[in-house]
């Protein structure tokens, strides 16, 4: 699936929250804040683990999550599924280059797959499945 690029803009947005929601083996969602999402392309989002215990306990045990990226009163939910985690390669070299320059350190880069989109921007259209 191929996000719409006002999705991809709002998920690459340093300004945006961005919330990652995952679901543990025995079903009860958990929901952390990750700076680091974003979508390298438009097919593809990720996110650096960085300090994710609980959440990558669950994204190695279900597949399922869901992305929260709001700024103002622009807001997109992406549900995804994991595609791989991984500790090396172009990508996770160069998100690990940028988190340095903030004295952050990543243990993985998350990869998903977007499944659905929603627009849950304050308007008429919150809600709306636009993918």
């Amino acid at each position: 699936m191929k996000m719409p690029e006002n999705v991809t803009n709002l998920l690459n947005d340093n300004g945006a929250s961005k919330v990652l929601t995952t679901v543990s083996m025995d079903g009860i969602p958990y929901s952390i804040v990750v700076g680091s999402t974003m979508a390298p392309n438009a097919e593809t989002i990720c996110a650096a683990e960085i300090l994710m215990k609980k959440t990558a306990k669950n994204l190695g045990t279900n597949k399922n999550i869901a992305i929260l990226a709001v700024k103002e009163k622009e807001s997109y939910l992406v549900n995804a599924t994991v595609v791989e985690r991984q500790t090396e390669g172009e990508l996770f070299d160069a998100v690990s280059a940028e988190l340095k320059k903030i004295s952050m350190a990543m243990t993985g880069l998350w990869i998903f797959k977007p499944t659905a989109i929603f627009d849950q921007s304050a308007g008429p259209n919150a809600g709306t499945q636009i993918l």
